[in-house]
């Protein structure tokens, strides 16, 4: 299978090697790989490759890769090389003769294998946009960061102790006109005293 290459502009300050650590985390958390990457004269290099048990070498379906990082002043060049192709295809030969279902799974196997560097590439992508930094998104929004509160309106973060949102204005101030008690933003009543707050 031919390598596949991409070339992608660094933001100044960037360090590359989160780049490549964010590569790695993907491929031992999201593909259950065992990984492996050390620094070299022009740049970096990452080994990764499914634990070897019978059943994914004799059906085809471990994935291994190797991926080449090389910074050239302000450009980053990444070369995907994929492995494990002879499994895949010795899989298949084998799957035809004596039983179907491995060329079946050797065929997944490959087209798990080719959907690969497409999802590395997806990776480097966001790990420059973000700045190598892990972004964490749940279901229920960003997570707020330590003082900061959020406006009950727009959502925005804002620095604890704000007055007003600074994205859409609302006011953030909830303290009781009637007993002083500050509240959480948000809050329709005063947790002291129950009087309903504006």
């Amino acid at each position: 299978m031919a390598n596949e290459s991409r070339a992608f502009r660094l933001t100044p300050g960037l360090d590359p090697e989160l780049i490549v650590q964010a590569v790695e985390s993907f491929c031992s958390v999201e593909k259950h790989m065992q990984t492996q990457y050390s620094k070299t004269t022009d740049g970096y290099v990452l080994q990764a490759s499914q634990a070897q048990d019978g059943w994914k070498t004799i059906s085809g379906t471990r994935l291994a890769i190797t991926v080449h990082f090389m910074v050239v002043s302000d450009v980053l060049n990444v070369t995907i090389g994929e492995g494990q192709w002879s499994d895949k295809l010795g899989a298949g030969a084998i799957g035809w003769f004596v039983a179907w279902p491995l060329a079946v799974s050797a065929g997944v196997g490959a087209i798990r294998q080719k959907k690969l560097p497409a999802e590395i590439f997806a990776v480097i992508e966001k790990a420059i946009y973000t700045g190598g930094l892990q972004v964490v998104i749940n279901g229920s929004g960003s997570v707020v960061k330590d003082g900061y509160i959020v406006c009950p309106s727009c959502k925005a973060q804002n620095l604890a102790g704000s007055k007003f949102c600074n994205k859409c204005g609302t006011s953030l101030d909830t303290s009781c006109p009637s007993c002083g008690n500050d509240n959480p933003p948000g809050s329709a009543f005063c947790a002291n005293c129950g009087q309903k707050l504006k």
